[in-house]
Order: C-alpha cells, then sequence, then structure tokens
C-alpha cells in the first residue's frame, strides 16, 4: 500500500465533491459544485474533459438504464452517457435560493439516497431524502448539511452525517424495502484528537469506513466498531470525498475544496482543489447504479 495521498490531476475546483467509478466506461465522474459542472477522467484515453449546467450540481450516480441520474439546483435530472441533460425526474424539494442538494448514493438495491443542506447555516431544516424510482420523498430531518452517505458491505447499516456537529451517525437498513430503522450516534469526532469536520464518505471491502475531514487536511479511516484505525493526511485543506476506483478498485480517488481559503491558506495548502489519489490494500465495493423500474 502506499498510503500517501497525491495529487492526480491539478485543479482549483471551487468546491470539488462526489467521485464515482464508472467500470464500463473505466473512468472517474466528479463534480465542481460551485462551477456547476461536471468532470470526467477517462483512463483508456488519460482525457479529461468537462461538461458545464449553468447551475450547481451536487453529484451522480450511474443510471442501470444508461446515463446518470444526477441532483442540481433545480432537482433531480436524467443525464445521457455525455453527460446532456434529459429529463428533470423531481424537482428540488426545498427552496432553491437557500437550499439545495448535497451529498448522495445509491443502496444495494438502487434507491437513490440523497441529502439537502441550508446554505446559510442559520437552521437545522435539511434533510435526507430517497428516490425509490417511484418518488423522492423526505425520509429524515432536523439537519444543517447532510453528509457522509454511505452503506455497510451486507447493506444493513447506513452510515450519514450532519458536518456540523461532527458526528457520525447510523441507521439498521433493510435493502429489500428501504425501511430505515433507528439511529444512533457511531463516531463522535468531539471526542477524539482529530481535525476537521467529517465530509462525503465511502466503505472498503473490509467494511471500514472512510471520511474526508473538511479542514482537516486528512482522511480517517474507522473500522465496523467505529474505532479509528488510521488517518491519511493529505495537501489540501479541505478533501472532501473518497471514492474507491480502478479496474481491481485498489485506487482512492479524493476530491478537495478551495472554497472560502483565502490567498495565505492558499499559499499554504497550493494543492487545494485538486483531484488526488493513492493505492491501497483493501478495495472498495462497486456502488450500484439507480434503478427507476424495482
Amino acid at each position: 500500500m502506499n498510503d500517501t495521498l497525491t495529487p492526480l490531476l491539478a485543479l482549483e475546483m471551487g468546491l470539488g465533491e462526489g467521485p464515482i467509478w464508472h467500470p464500463e466506461h473505466n473512468a472517474l465522474y466528479w463534480v465542481d459544485i460551485l462551477g456547476g459542472a461536471l468532470h470526467r477522467l477517462d483512463f483508456d484515453h488519460n482525457a479529461h474533459t468537462v461538461v458545464d449546467y449553468g447551475e450547481a450540481i451536487t453529484c451522480v450516480v450511474r443510471h442501470a438504464g444508461g446515463g446518470f441520474l444526477a441532483a442540481m439546483r433545480s432537482g433531480l435530472w436524467r443525464l445521457d452517457e455525455a453527460g446532456a441533460r434529459q429529463d428533470r425526474v423531481a424537482d428540488a424539494p426545498q427552496n432553491p435560493r437557500d437550499h439545495r442538494f448535497n451529498d448522495g448514493g445509491c443502496d444495494p438495491t438502487g434507491r437513490f439516497w440523497i441529502g439537502t443542506m441550508n446554505e446559510t447555516l442559520a437552521a437545522a431544516d435539511a434533510g435526507l431524502y430517497c428516490h425509490d424510482g417511484a418518488a423522492l420523498r423526505a425520509r429524515l430531518g432536523g439537519m444543517t448539511i447532510t453528509n457522509g452517505l454511505a452503506f455497510s458491505t451486507d447493506g444493513r447499516w447506513m452510515y450519514h452525517t450532519d458536518t456540523l456537529t461532527r458526528v457520525i451517525r447510523r441507521h439498521r437498513y433493510d435493502p429489500a424495502t428501504g425501511e430505515l430503522g433507528a439511529g444512533e450516534v457511531w463516531v463522535d469526532l468531539n471526542a477524539l484528537d482529530i481535525a476537521g469536520n467529517p465530509d462525503g464518505a465511502a466503505v472498503d471491502a473490509d467494511d471500514h469506513y472512510w471520511t474526508a475531514l473538511f479542514g482537516g487536511a486528512g482522511l480517517a479511516r474507522f473500522d465496523p466498531d467505529g474505532r479509528l484505525v488510521a488517518r491519511y493526511p493529505l495537501a489540501a485543506l479541505q478533501p472532501t470525498m473518497p471514492a474507491f476506483g480502478g479496474a481491481d478498485g485498489r485506487t482512492l480517488f479524493v476530491t478537495t475544496a478551495r472554497e472560502n481559503m483565502d490567498a495565505v491558506a492558499l499559499a499554504e495548502w497550493p494543492d487545494s482543489g485538486a483531484l488526488f489519489s493513492m493505492t491501497v490494500d483493501v478495495p472498495g465495493r462497486p456502488t450500484a447504479a439507480f434503478r427507476d423500474n424495482r
């Protein structure tokens, strides 16, 4: 294992987020939320391309019918294989003037779970939503910045966080029905000697949960019992989300952000906004695609 995260692609993203590996395309996709753009890094041709939308795009997931499902400020959109907008699947569930979608991903059977955030940070009125193939429905509320969505390898636990609380929670989950059980505190970063707020996350094949530490210049890895196993620094102050990919699932990609960093901070952390990577011993699990014909 090369346990050093190094820049893979030099970028100046305002808020890089949401990396996903597409095995059929042999490509990594991610978004720049503030830039309103979908990025693609094609490993077959060593080509980096960008699609601009003119509005915030916060995450994408593969669609089982081809293309992608994307969360944008205006709602959920079906994208074709090239990233072009096709149809709006659902309207934004909250006022888009001060709320937007944030972190999201699919459960093992293809439901799309997506959180929102209150951009004013003035109230804990954001929530976690689920599109089950028929409709977008509210499932959890009382949060400010929903983040950290991931599922255990058996699909029986769903993890998430309200970033500002520095607490990662988990819920019992039934992947067959989408039923969500009562939540519990799983990891409290306030009780650990660790900097940064929990942001996006990914789970590896050993059921270890990796979270980006926004403002903490690193990633943290926790075992299934919530014990801190390791911390991996990187040369960007604001990592946002890890994702496993590559042909063998043993490349860990990490997006980062330059948002709200002044000239002094950028001089100290010049690689902020870049895409990072490192090789890991334990691969990640393939992430499920969205299914609208459940």
